[in-house]
C-alpha cells in the first residue's frame, strides 16, 4: 500500500491518481505539460481501438478504499482526458461504463504510464527537432516549458505521432537494434572462440589425464605383481624357516644326546651315533659300497679300537642299527654306483 492523497484514501501500491499525473509534469518534467499530454493522447490512439477496455491492472476505479474492476474504462476515454489537458482544459471527470466518474477516483499503474511517457517524450523531442529551424533557440524554449518573446511567431507544432517522426523513430530503433545485434553477434563469436579454446585446453588436459591414468594403472599392476612376488617369497621363506626350525630341533636333540655330561644320555647310544657318522661320513655315503667291506666287519674294526672288552652282542647291536640307517625306505642296502678298480 502507498501513502494517502487529498481525500485521505490510501492508494494501492504502485498506483497514482489520474488527476495527479498532469500536475506532476508541471513540476517534474522538462517538456511542456500540454505538449506532453497531447503526445500521450496521440500515443494512446495508436495502442488500441478507442472502444477497447484498458486492463484493470493498468487503470481502474478506486473509491472507499477499494478498487472496482467491474467498471470499465476505454482507451478512447483516456485519450479524450489527455487531449483536454493538452488543450489547456483538464477534465474533472472521465467517461466509464458507469458514466462520468471524477478523475480523482481513477488510479493508474505508475510504471505503465511512466513507460508511455518515456516513449512519447522521445517522440516529442524528435518532432521538435524536425519542426524547429536551426539555431532558433527562442522557439525551442517554448516546447521545453519556456516562454518566447512576443514578437516571435508561434512555433509550428509537429506531433510526435506524425508519420515522419514515427519513421525516424523506427529507423533509429532499427539502427539501435542492428547495433545491438552486431554487439551480440560479436559477443557470440567471442564466446564461441573462447569456448573452442577452452575445448582445446580441456582435450589437452584430458589427454594428459588419460596418460596419467594409464601410467597409474601400469604402476598399480607392477605393484600388484611385486606384492604377489613378495608375498610368495615371504611364504617360501616362512616355509624354509619352519623346515630349518624342525631340522634344528632334530640337531639340538642329537646334540643333547651327544653331550658327554648329560647323565640321561646312554654312553652306548653316543658311541653308536659316533660310529655311524664316521663310517658313513655323516650319513652321506653307503659305507658298504664305498669300502667294499661288510658293515658288521667295519663296525667290529671300529669298536675294537675304542672298546676294551668287546662283546659279540654289542657288535651285533651296532651292525643292526647301522644296517637300518644305511637302507633306503623299505628297500635293499644302498649300492655305490662307482666300480672299484
Amino acid at each position: 500500500m502507498a501513502g494517502a492523497d487529498g481525500d485521505d484514501q490510501i492508494l494501492p501500491f504502485g498506483r497514482i491518481k489520474l488527476d495527479g499525473i498532469y500536475p506532476g509534469w508541471v513540476s517534474g518534467h522538462h517538456l511542456n505539460p500540454r505538449l506532453l499530454a497531447s503526445e500521450l493522447a496521440a500515443a494512446l490512439e495508436t495502442l488500441a481501438p478507442s472502444n477497447q477496455t484498458v486492463q484493470p491492472l493498468h487503470v481502474s476505479v478506486f473509491t472507499k478504499g477499494r478498487s472496482d474492476r467491474d467498471i470499465q474504462i476505454t482507451y478512447g476515454a483516456l485519450t479524450d482526458y489527455f487531449e483536454a489537458a493538452g488543450n489547456g482544459r483538464p477534465a474533472a471527470t472521465i467517461s466509464t461504463s458507469s458514466g462520468q466518474i471524477p478523475a480523482n477516483n481513477i488510479v493508474v499503474w505508475r510504471k505503465w504510464v511512466e513507460s508511455l511517457v518515456d516513449e512519447v517524450t522521445a517522440r516529442a523531442e524528435l518532432a521538435v527537432g524536425f519542426a524547429q529551424p536551426a539555431n532558433d533557440h527562442g522557439r525551442l524554449s517554448i516546447a521545453f516549458g519556456g516562454s518566447a518573446a512576443a514578437k516571435l511567431e508561434p512555433p509550428t507544432h509537429l506531433s510526435g505521432s506524425a508519420p515522419i517522426v514515427l519513421k525516424t523513430l523506427q529507423a533509429q530503433l532499427r539502427r539501435e537494434g542492428e547495433e545491438t545485434a552486431s554487439e551480440k553477434l560479436d559477443e557470440a563469436l567471442t564466446g564461441r572462440q573462447r569456448l573452442e579454446q577452452e575445448n582445446v585446453e580441456l582435450k589437452a588436459q584430458l589427454s594428459i589425464e588419460k596418460a596419467r591414468s594409464q601410467q597409474f594403472m601400469e604402476e598399480a599392476e607392477n605393484f600388484r605383481r611385486e606384492s604377489s612376488d613378495e608375498r610368495r617369497t615371504r611364504l617360501e621363506l616362512s616355509e624354509s624357516l619352519l623346515s630349518m626350525e624342525e631340522r634344528l630341533e632334530e640337531v639340538m636333540a642329537l646334540a643333547e644326546i651327544m653331550r658327554v655330561d648329560n647323565e640321561f644320555s646312554p654312553p652306548e647310544l653316543r658311541l653308536m651315533v659316533q660310529c655311524c657318522r664316521e663310517l658313513s661320513n655323516d650319513c652321506s655315503v653307503d659305507a658298504v659300497a664305498e669300502k667294499g667291506i661288510g658293515l658288521r666287519e667295519q663296525v667290529k674294526r671300529w669298536l675294537e679300537k675304542r672298546v676294551e672288552k668287546l662283546a659279540e652282542i654289542q657288535i651285533d647291536r651296532f651292525a643292526t642299527a647301522l644296517t637300518i640307517l644305511s637302507r633306503k625306505k623299505g628297500g635293499a642296502p644302498s649300492r655305490n654306483s662307482r666300480k672299484k678298480g
